[in-house]
């Protein structure tokens, strides 16, 4: 039950932060604001890091999967933000929500035996992340994207769930032997300097990051650590695979987010679709 509580906690701080990438990915630039973010989250946790000394003994294994841990969540990061210069919230944030899915295969792969019962949760929760994503308004979903940006949202949407799912397998490994803050905190200076020449070439609107737009990377970078810590602790958790789904609620959470601070339109059947996934995510985290 923890796992699934670590999971929509996770939720979340990433769906309240995904509304800051859509209000300021399309302006200042999807890979200069993944830059910054990555950035600010190292800086958050440095005197931490710095105090508990977990990087000094540190073996070169871990210090080289910390190097491929910041790669490929620099990688994800970045993807869903350029997707958000493309699409809504209420788009991307389904399109996006169902990467624990590659979690619990992942999980199956390595043992995990799941009841029918869990079996059927899982499938509901993903059932429940298309309908939300598939299901919106006329003037909304898809058609509210620009022509000729779909095919690139949609790419970058798979490029951020593969590389999401990646990043959460890999990080609950490294912080079992370096620590969760300290895994969270270091991964993302390799992440950072991934992105400089990526950042430094893109042509954004702004050129300039005002006051407000680093308001909300800091909150952004904020929410980030919180929600990528606690996914390190799950791991440590028993049933750490099945805590991930409790993710796939940030696709509805997102939409929700959207509906009330955003003002974009929620019909019925992506209420069905909530209903879905709060069903599931119920299912996994109830008593074995």
């Amino acid at each position: 039950m923890l796992a699934i509580l670590i999971g929509l906690f996770a939720a979340t701080c990433w769906s309240a932060h995904d509304l800051f990438a859509r209000k300021f990915a399309a302006a200042i630039g999807s890979y200069r604001m993944a830059m910054a973010t990555m950035l600010v989250g190292a800086l958050l946790l440095s005197g931490f890091v710095l105090w508990s000394g977990s990087i000094l003994t540190a073996s070169n294994a871990t210090l080289r999967l910390l190097l491929i841990l910041g790669v490929i969540y620099g990688i994800a990061v970045s993807s869903l933000f350029k997707a958000f210069s493309y699409a809504p919230v209420s788009i991307v944030g389904p399109f996006t929500a169902g990467y624990p899915a590659l979690i619990v295969l992942w999980g199956l792969y390595t043992g995990l035996a799941p009841s029918l019962a869990q079996y059927g949760a899982v499938g509901l929760i993903l059932a429940g992340a298309v309908v939300v994503g598939q299901t919106g308004p006329d003037d909304g979903g898809l058609r509210s994207v620009a022509k000729g940006k779909i095919l690139p949202m949609i790419a970058f949407c798979v490029l951020a769930v593969g590389c999401f799912a990646a990043a959460v397998v890999l990080g609950q490994t490294i912080s079992t032997q370096l620590g969760e803050l300290e895994t969270t905190s270091l991964s993302r200076l390799p992440a950072a300097l991934f992105l400089v020449p990526f950042a430094f070439t893109e042509r954004p609107e702004v050129h300039k990051i005002g006051k407000a737009a680093w308001g909300g990377i800091a909150i952004m970078a904020s929410l980030d650590v919180a929600a990528v810590a606690a996914i390190n602790y799950m791991g440590r958790l028993p049933g750490k695979e099945f805590g991930a789904m409790g993710i796939s609620a940030y696709g509805a959470i997102s939409v929700l987010f959207a509906m009330l601070f955003l003002k974009e339109k929620v019909t019925t059947w992506q209420w069905l679709g909530i209903a879905m996934i709060v069903c599931g995510v119920a299912v996994l985290g109830a008593p074995s």
